[in-house]
């Protein structure tokens, strides 16, 4: 299929007391229910809010209406990407990692949620960023100061001490560990309260080793099927949905027994992995684009 000119449109809407309508002229409209494309279709948007998509022919502009055309175009609604880290550096130099703390992370947030609403990503889930840089950023868009996604942040990581998501670049004498290393039950129960009380939108657990730290194995299990199941319990209570960091086949199968909401990576997932996860309901969120881009 060809779209021939493709446009990854996003619009940051003013909101103002008139509530001006805007009406974008598009040369095709991306139904991505049907996937058809018809021709000459107007999006009109009152406020914050699309009120309607109809044929440009019997859409006239009134007095007072905004217009945006975009008839050499075609039009697709805004995308949405599950997994990100917008508060992150792409620079995977130990040394820039050590040095960044949450108010450079929250710098580096408004810079890449500029670049991701302007590539076409409306909404994103930020999963795991350090000091609640996330958070902040969140707000910020919501208030209107900076341009940005629509945004689901899930606050510091929970990790074991010394797995993935802590921090273990600097030498014993530090005694550093990241703001979400937890170990056992009451521990991760009242890092998923604290998160809570700071504001994120759901919960980020590492359940296995990773593929950028050091010391830890990305195919080993990390937290125990207890601690996972208490964690859980206290995130589903409070309302939030938990999104499991894991790429080996013994934690995958521990998150989903334990009733994650999703797997991120699923790396080496196996036949028993996927069984559990239909039996529970898990998602997967490959993030396949992830290999592509560490090996380029």
């Amino acid at each position: 299929m060809s779209f021939g000119r493709l446009l990854l449109l996003s619009i940051a809407l003013t909101v103002t007391a008139s509530a001006q309508r805007i009406l974008i002229r598009a040369g095709h409209l991306v139904n991505v229910r049907t996937g058809e494309e018809p021709a000459d279709q107007t999006i009109v948007v009152t406020g914050d809010k699309i009120a309607s998509v109809a044929a440009t022919s019997s859409t006239s502009a009134q007095p007072g209406d905004r217009e945006i055309d975009l008839r050499s175009m075609t039009v697709l609604p805004g995308l949405i990407d599950v997994h990100t880290h917008l508060t992150f550096s792409n620079d995977l130099d130990p040394y820039t990692r050590l040095s960044t703390d949450a108010v450079r992370e929250a710098l580096n947030g408004v810079r890449f949620a500029k670049i991701t609403l302007e590539a076409g990503f409306t909404s994103v889930r930020n999963v795991g960023a350090s000091g609640y840089s996330d958070v902040a950023l969140r707000d910020y868009i919501n208030a209107g100061y900076i341009p940005g996604p629509h945004m689901q942040v899930s606050g510091p990581p929970l990790s074991i001490t010394g797995g993935h998501c802590d921090n273990n670049f600097l030498p014993a004498s530090y005694h550093a560990s990241s703001d979400g290393v937890a170990d056992g039950i009451a521990a991760v129960q009242h890092q998923v309260r604290e998160n809570i009380k700071y504001g994120v939108d759901l919960i980020k657990v590492c359940a296995t080793g990773g593929v950028l730290s050091k010391g830890d194995d990305p195919q080993a299990s990390q937290y125990s099927l207890n601690e996972l199941k208490a964690l859980v319990a206290d995130a589903h209570r409070l309302g939030r949905r938990v999104a499991a960091h894991a790429h080996g086949a013994q934690g995958i199968l521990f998150a989903t027994e334990a009733g994650v909401d999703s797997i991120e990576h699923g790396s080496y997932i196996d036949a028993d992995d996927i069984a559990a996860m239909k039996q529970h309901n898990t998602w997967l969120v490959p993030t396949l684009y992830l290999t592509d881009w560490m090996q380029e």
